[in-house]
C-alpha cells in the first residue's frame, strides 16, 4: 500500500552575484533559495499509517458519520439504522446536484479535507500549492549603441513568504527577465480524496494559472499610485488544460524614467485547480471547473538616489552624536575609530566600511593626499574593514606598522548603494625622537663671528640666540607628517552609463577639521612644534634648570635674552628645549663669554739662529701676553719687508690653556681667567728660517720687521713689533751646502761604494754632481739623484789612488745653483786577489735612492763658505 515519490527534501541557501556592471563585476551579493530533492515512501491514496510506516489504516474524507467505522479507502461499515457512503443516510447526489470530492449526506454535499463548496468545487487547502522551485527577475540596462549589459538587479522569491526587495541607485533600466518553475504532485497532494462516483466520468487536479504584472509605482501627496501596469501570463494553462510542471520565461524591453523612491516591482501568482466532467448515465453531461489556491508573491525593485544624512545635518542629534572620529589623532596605539547618528530615510543604512590608507607627499601641490588612481596603478588601502549597520556596532581597528600619516575614510552606504563619505587624519608613530645637528649648532649671532660666537664684545644690554636647523625630527621631516592635508580627490564612477560619476568624494562637513592633526599644516619648525628656553649666568654651582622655562612665542628659532650687570669674564648659559607632537622632547645648551678688553703685550724678545730650534734653521721670538678675562688663545706672525710693506711670510700659533693644576704649580708663570682655563705668561714660539727665503740668485739685502699680534679667547687683539734686520744674516738664507760624512760602504779592485749624508737646506735640489779624478788627472763626471744618498763608482783599476768633488745643484734643471763648497774625498782600490765579486764592472749599476730623506745629522753653523777639504779611506 506505498509507493516512492520524488520531493522537495529541503531547501538550500546560496549567495550568488545578484548587482553586476560590465564586464561581468560582480558588486553585490544576495540570498537565494533552491530545492534539495529526495526520494520516500509514501502510503498509496486512501491508506495512512501510524507512525510504524505499515500503510495499513484506511482513508475516508469524509469521515464515516454516525458510528460508522472506515475498513476501506472512502469506504464505510455503517452502525445499526444508519446506511449510505458514509452512513448519513440515502446519497442523494448526482449530475444533477455532483459532490466531489466529497460525499453526499442525505441533501447535503460534505467536502473532502481541503476543499469548500456547495459542489466541492472551491480549492482552499494551501497543501494544494504547487511547489515553486525557482521565481527571479533581472532588471537589466542594455546599452544598443555598445551592444553589451551595463548593469542588471536580480531579485529571487525562492522559498519566499514576503516579497524580494532590492534597492537601486541606478537610473535607466530597459530590460526586464522573469523566470518561474513550478511543480505539483498530484497524486501525492490529492491522496486523501475519494474514488470518483459513477457520475463523473474525469477529475484532474494541476497548476491552472501563472501571470506576473509588471508595475511602475510612484509617490505623490505621501501615498503610492500605479503608474503604469503590464500583465504577462504563462503560456498553455488554464482550468481545462492543468499541468503538474510549469517552465515560464518572459523577456520584455521597456523605457520608463525613474525618479527617487519608485517601485518597479514583478507581482506573481500561481494558483492550482483542474475540472471533473459529469455524466448523465453514460452520456457526458457537463463540465465544471474547480475554483483555484493561489500562491502569490512580488520582486520589487525600489529606487533611492539620496545619500545617507548624519543627524546633524538636520538637527536631530540626540547627544552629541559625531560622523567620525578617532579616538587619538596623534598615537603611538591603534587607529580607534567611533561613529553615530547616520541615518537613511529611504532604503536605510546597509553598512558601513573602514578603511586606512598611509598618505603621501605632493611636491606639486605642496600637501599630503591619498594615492591617487593612475592608468599604471589602482592602489588599495593598508586596512578595510566592512561592518554590518543592524544592531550594535562592532568597531574596528588598525594597528600601522610604520611612522606616517594615515587616512581613515568612513564609508555610510545605503541600501541603495548611495554612500556618503568622512576622513580623519591621524599621525602614528612609536619610534621617531629629536635629533639635533652638528652643523646647525646653537649660535649667539650678537657674539663675535671670529670667536666662534663663544665671546660678546660689543654691547652687554641682551644677547640674540638662533638654533636655526639645530633641532629636527628627522622621521616627521622626510615624511612631511606636519603638512596641510590636500582634499580628497573624487573617484569612482558606475560607468558611462551609470549616474554617478567620481562619487567618492569627502564633503568639507565630513572632513577632518578638528583635533591636533586636521587638515590644516600644524605650524612647526624643521618637525618641532614647541620651543621652551631659559638662561642663567654661570657661577660655581650652576646645575640644570628645573623652572623658569618659558616657551616662544610665537614660534621661532631665534630669541633675544636681556642682560643686567654683566662685566668682562663674565659667562651666560642658554638652554633650548625643543618638542615634537608626539611629545618627545630634547634639550641642549649654549654657553657665551663676555669681554670688551684687548689682551697686553710687552715688548717682543728674539734669538736669532739657534742651534735647538725646532726647524733645522731657526730663530725663536718670546712673547710676554696676558689677559686677566679670557685669555691668550692665538698669535700670529706677520713677516713685513721695511718700508714696502710687502708680506713675506705669516705663520698662525693656537695657544693650549693649561690646567688648574698645572698653573698652580708655577703661580709666577701662570694665571687662570673667570671662566676655569688657564694661560701662560710667556709663550715661546720658534721661527724657520726658510719662511723668509729668498728665490736663487736674487739679492737678499732688504730689511725685515715682525709683526706679532696677540688675541685673547675673544678674539679683541693687541700688536706688537721688532725689526729683524738683513734677511741676508738669518742662517738658510741664500746658503747653498754640499752633501757631509762621505764614507766607503764596500771597496774592491774595480769599484768603490760610498755614503754621505744630505746638507740641510731652504730650497729644493736639482741633483748632486761627483767629478771623479783618474792620477793622470782624467775626469769623469756622474750624475746623482737629488735625494740620493748611496752611489758606486765602477770601472777603476785596482790598487790605484783616486779621489772626486760632490756638488749639490739647487734650483731647477733650467735654473739652478751649485753648492759653493764641494765635498771633497779620495780611495784608494783593492789590489785584485782582494776583489770582491759582488760587484758588476759594468759602470754604474745604479743609485740606491733614499726618497725625500731630509735626515740632517750635520748641522752647518756659521754662514760663512766652508774651504775644501780632503778626506782619504
Amino acid at each position: 500500500n506505498y509507493y516512492t515519490r520524488k520531493y522537495i527534501r529541503y531547501w538550500k541557501t546560496t549567495h550568488p552575484c545578484t548587482k553586476k556592471t560590465w564586464p561581468g563585476i560582480c558588486w553585490s551579493h544576495g540570498t537565494v533559495h533552491y530545492p534539495v530533492f529526495g526520494y520516500e515512501n509514501v502510503c498509496s491514496s486512501g491508506w495512512r499509517h501510524n507512525g510504524n510506516q505499515n500503510c495499513n489504516i484506511p482513508i475516508c474524507s469524509p469521515p464515516c458519520m454516525n458510528g460508522g467505522t472506515c475498513y476501506s479507502p472512502n469506504r464505510c461499515y455503517c452502525a445499526t439504522g444508519y446506511q449510505g457512503d458514509i452512513c448519513g443516510g440515502v446519497s442523494a447526489c448526482s449530475h444533477l446536484k455532483p459532490c466531489y470530492p466529497g460525499k453526499c449526506y442525505g441533501s447535503t454535499c460534505v467536502c473532502s479535507d481541503g476543499f469548500n463548496g456547495g459542489s466541492c468545487l472551491t480549492l482552499q487547502s494551501q497543501t494544494f500549492l504547487p511547489a515553486i522551485e525557482k521565481v527571479n527577475a533581472t532588471f537589466t540596462y542594455h546599452s544598443e549603441t555598445l551592444k553589451r549589459d551595463e548593469y542588471s538587479y536580480k531579485c529571487d522569491a525562492t522559498h519566499m513568504t514576503k516579497p524580494d526587495i532590492t534597492w537601486t541607485n541606478q537610473g535607466k533600466f530597459n530590460v526586464l527577465e522573469f523566470y518561474l518553475k513550478a511543480s505539483l504532485d498530484d497524486t501525492y497532494v490529492f491522496s486523501r480524496n475519494p474514488s470518483r462516483p459513477s457520475y463523473i466520468s474525469t477529475v484532474k487536479f494541476g497548476i491552472v494559472s501563472a501571470t506576473a504584472s509588471v508595475i511602475h509605482m510612484k509617490l505623490k501627496n505621501g501615498g503610492y499610485y500605479e503608474a503604469k501596469n503590464y500583465p504577462l501570463s504563462c503560456p498553455n494553462l488554464s482550468n481545462k488544460n492543468p499541468n503538474t510542471t510549469l517552465s515560464c520565461y518572459f523577456k520584455k524591453s521597456y523605457i520608463i524614467q525613474f525618479d527617487s523612491d519608485d517601485r518597479f516591482m514583478v507581482h506573481f501568482t500561481v494558483g492550482t485547480g483542474g475540472y471533473r466532467n459529469l455524466l448523465n448515465g453514460q452520456s457526458y453531461y457537463r463540465q465544471d471547473t474547480y475554483t483555484p489556491v493561489k500562491t502569490e508573491n512580488s520582486m520589487e525593485l525600489h529606487f533611492d538616489y539620496e545619500d545617507p544624512i548624519h543627524c546633524s545635518e538636520d538637527s536631530s542629534c540626540t547627544s552629541r552624536e559625531v560622523p567620525f572620529l578617532l579616538s587619538h589623532d596623534v598615537t603611538n596605539v591603534e587607529l580607534s575609530p567611533l561613529w553615530h547618528g547616520w541615518k537613511d530615510k529611504l532604503s536605510g543604512v546597509s553598512r558601513y566600511v573602514f578603511e586606512v590608507w598611509k598618505m603621501e607627499y605632493s611636491y606639486d601641490r605642496n600637501g599630503l593626499r591619498e594615492p591617487l588612481i593612475t592608468t599604471a596603478s589602482n592602489p588599495v588601502p593598508l586596512f578595510i574593514k566592512e561592518v554590518n549597520a543592524t544592531g550594535s556596532i562592532d568597531f574596528p581597528s588598525y594597528e600601522p606598522r610604520d611612522p606616517g600619516v594615515y587616512s581613515a575614510i568612513l564609508e555610510v552606504n545605503d541600501r541603495a548603494n548611495n554612500s556618503q563619505y568622512a576622513r580623519q587624519v591621524a599621525i602614528f608613530d612609536r619610534t621617531s625622537n629629536i635629533s639635533t645637528s652638528s652643523a646647525d649648532l646653537i649660535v649667539v649671532t650678537t657674539a663675535s663671528p671670529s670667536s666662534n660666537f663663544t665671546w660678546q664684545t660689543s654691547q652687554f644690554s641682551n644677547i640674540e640666540v638662533s638654533w636655526s636647523g639645530h633641532f629636527m625630527n628627522d622621521v616627521h621631516e622626510k615624511g612631511h607628517f606636519l603638512e596641510k592635508i590636500l582634499d580628497y580627490e573624487p573617484r569612482l564612477s558606475d560607468g558611462k552609463q551609470g549616474r554617478r560619476h567620481d562619487y567618492k568624494k569627502i564633503l568639507p562637513r565630513f572632513d577632518d577639521n578638528d583635533g591636533v592633526r586636521n587638515r590644516s599644516s600644524i605650524p612647526n619648525i624643521k618637525s618641532i612644534i614647541r620651543f621652551e628656553t631659559v638662561g642663567r649666568y654661570i657661577n660655581s654651582h650652576l646645575i640644570f634648570p628645573k623652572t623658569g622655562w618659558n616657551d616662544v612665542v610665537p614660534l621661532s628659532d631665534n630669541k633675544t635674552f636681556p642682560l643686567t650687570d654683566i662685566r668682562d669674564g663674565d659667562s651666560y648659559q642658554l638652554w633650548i628645549r625643543a618638542h615634537d607632537i608626539m611629545g618627545n622632547s630634547k634639550v641642549d645648551s649654549a654657553v657665551v663669554h663676555f669681554d670688551r678688553s684687548p689682551p697686553t703685550v710687552l715688548p717682543l724678545k728674539v734669538e736669532y739662529n739657534i742651534d735647538d730650534g725646532e726647524y733645522p734653521f731657526s730663530s725663536r721670538v718670546r712673547v710676554a701676553a696676558e689677559d686677566e678675562h679670557s685669555g691668550v688663545r692665538k698669535i700670529s706672525f706677520r713677516f713685513i719687508v721695511n718700508g714696502t710693506g710687502e708680506e713675506k711670510a705669516k705663520k698662525d700659533f693656537l695657544i693650549e690653556s693649561k690646567s688648574k693644576e698645572e698653573c698652580e704649580l708655577i703661580p709666577r708663570d701662570c694665571k687662570c681667567v673667570k671662566m676655569g682655563e688657564c694661560f701662560l705668561l710667556d709663550t715661546v714660539l720658534d721661527i724657520n728660517n726658510c719662511w723668509l727665503k729668498v728665490p736663487i740668485k736674487q739679492v737678499a739685502n732688504f730689511v725685515l720687521l715682525l709683526e706679532v699680534t696677540v688675541y685673547n679667547s675673544a678674539m679683541l687683539s693687541s700688536k706688537r713689533y721688532k725689526t729683524i734686520g738683513m734677511v741676508k744674516q738669518l742662517h738658510g738664507i741664500q746658503h747653498y751646502y754640499s752633501p757631509s760624512n762621505i764614507t766607503v760602504v764596500r771597496k774592491t779592485s774595480s769599484s768603490v761604494s760610498v755614503k754621505w749624508i744630505q746638507a740641510k737646506t731652504c730650497y729644493e735640489r736639482a741633483g748632486i754632481v761627483i767629478i771623479l779624478y783618474r792620477p793622470d788627472n782624467k775626469t769623469k763626471e756622474f750624475k746623482v739623484h737629488k735625494d740620493a744618498t748611496t752611489f758606486d763608482l765602477t770601472g777603476l783599476s785596482s790598487l790605484t789612488s783616486y779621489w772626486f768633488l760632490m756638488y749639490t745643484k739647487y734650483g731647477n734643471d733650467t735654473d739652478f745653483v751649485s753648492s759653493s763648497s764641494p765635498a771633497m774625498f779620495a780611495f784608494v782600490t783593492r789590489q785584485k786577489d782582494e776583489s770582491v765579486k759582488s760587484f758588476s764592472t759594468y759602470g754604474i749599476i745604479g743609485i740606491a735612492a733614499g726618497m725625500f730623506v731630509f735626515t740632517c745629522l750635520c748641522i752647518e753653523r756659521n754662514l760663512f763658505i766652508h774651504p775644501l777639504v780632503f778626506h782619504n779611506y
